[in-house]
């Protein structure tokens, strides 16, 4: 007697919901405002938070999305 073998296939939930989504687009706005805003301070507000000019250029020059 021969036995038929079914496969069963599990398909996983989508990874990201909207509201998930939603939160990682806001995560990326945020950051872009807050790099632009270290962009407008000058050497003395700079200072004020233990920033570098150097320190300020490097952190503008990263994309929205990395950390």
């Amino acid at each position: 007697m021969a036995r038929s073998m079914t496969t069963t296939v599990a398909y996983a939930a989508p990874r990201f919901t909207l509201a998930a989504l939603a939160q990682v687009a806001g995560v990326w706005m945020q950051r872009a405002l807050e790099r632009r805003a270290l962009a407008s301070l000058d050497e003395r507000l700079l200072a004020d938070i233990g920033v570098t000019r150097a320190d300020a250029a490097l952190e503008m020059d990263k994309p929205f999305w990395r950390a």
